[in-house]
């Protein structure tokens, strides 16, 4: 169906683009940046038509109706929390995100967290720092191998993090999706089962669903209380899917052996956050896609779609179709 869109002429950033998106651009296309504070970021919105979209900016319906001309947002990455679809749609501006492009960094970084809670590389570097070495015996970790882990969520990224772990580390994986059904699993060589049950058998337990009213806080005090003593929980997803007092608590207790943690809330974490440098958890900034494989991959995507667009062709990774009916 022809929408007759009119001719990119705008098109606003909110981070910079590496050369393989940005070669994409036609010369023609006028490129904006967010205004500088104390403004904000939107003052100077109101020409842009299309949006390349990341995860700091609040694309809400104050910022929607600072920019008339604007027809699609593209979110580099696959997290919509920062999108308010719902006010998207109303005005007839189109939401697209790049699924694919993060999926393998997002799922190696999970498991080079849970090998780095197992061996306990953290607390090793951090002896070796302080001049010590020895005795090995205070350092044991354990190996993966023949160990259960736990998926909350089999979407692009938890089937990947399924596939290294049963294959690479022989594993057991057991999983809870409601969206997944039993022949899937079987061919992913993943168990479904229900969530408490997932929580309880999971020596790591890592989490990859999106934030939503109903996932915010998933792991809170009693749940975790579900948890086996001495397991790890994993989260590269988003940081308000865990209770943070919860998990400190439950961690500090030793009821967890520890966390390994890429996301939090808020973000950036506060500097005198415990999460920063706790001994048992492993944090790192919102890092698990930042590759730059990966992110070559998320832009050059979403700038293809933001084009196809402008070309009256379809968008492939398209979150709202309603709005293409009241397009602007």
């Amino acid at each position: 169906m022809s929408h007759a869109h009119s001719k990119l002429t705008h098109l606003w950033l909110e981070d910079p683009l590496l050369p393989a998106a940005s070669q994409l651009i036609p010369p023609e296309v006028v490129v904006l940046r967010p205004a500088a504070p104390p403004q904000p970021p939107y003052a100077n919105l109101a020409p842009a038509q299309a949006i390349v979209a990341a995860a700091t900016v609040a694309y809400d319906a104050r910022l929607m109706d600072a920019a008339p001309q604007l027809r699609l947002i593209a979110r580099v990455g696959i997290g919509l929390d920062n999108v308010d679809v719902a006010a998207a749609t109303a005005r007839g501006i189109v939401v697209c995100t790049t699924p694919d492009g993060p999926t393998e960094s997002a799922a190696e970084h999970t498991v080079a967290l849970l090998l780095a809670l197992a061996k306990r590389v953290k607390q090793g570097d951090a002896a070796m720092a302080a001049g010590q070495f020895g005795p090995r015996e205070a350092l044991f970790g354990s190996e993966a191998m023949g160990k259960t882990l736990g998926l909350i969520g089999l979407g692009r990224i938890g089937r990947r993090v399924a596939e290294i772990c049963r294959l690479g580390l022989h594993m057991q994986i057991v999983a809870y999706d409601h969206s997944v059904t039993a022949e899937q699993a079987q061919q992913l060589g993943v168990s479904l089962a229900d969530l408490e049950t997932v929580i309880a058998s999971a020596d790591f337990l890592s989490l990859h669903v999106p934030l939503t009213p109903q996932t915010r806080h998933l792991m809170n005090h009693e749940r975790l209380a579900l948890m086996k003593p001495g397991a790890y929980l994993l989260n590269t997803a988003r940081g308000p899917l865990i209770d943070a007092d919860a998990l400190l608590a439950a961690v500090n207790s030793g009821k967890l052996a520890g966390a390994g943690l890429d996301v939090f809330d808020p973000e950036p974490l506060p500097v005198d956050s415990p999460l920063r440098n706790h001994p048992r958890i492993i944090a790192t900034p919102h890092i698990a896609s930042g590759t730059m494989e990966s992110f070559n991959r998320m832009e050059t995507r979403a700038l293809e779609q933001v084009l196809a667009f402008f070309r009256d062709e379809p968008v492939a990774h398209l979150v709202n179709p309603d709005a293409l009916q009241l397009s602007r």
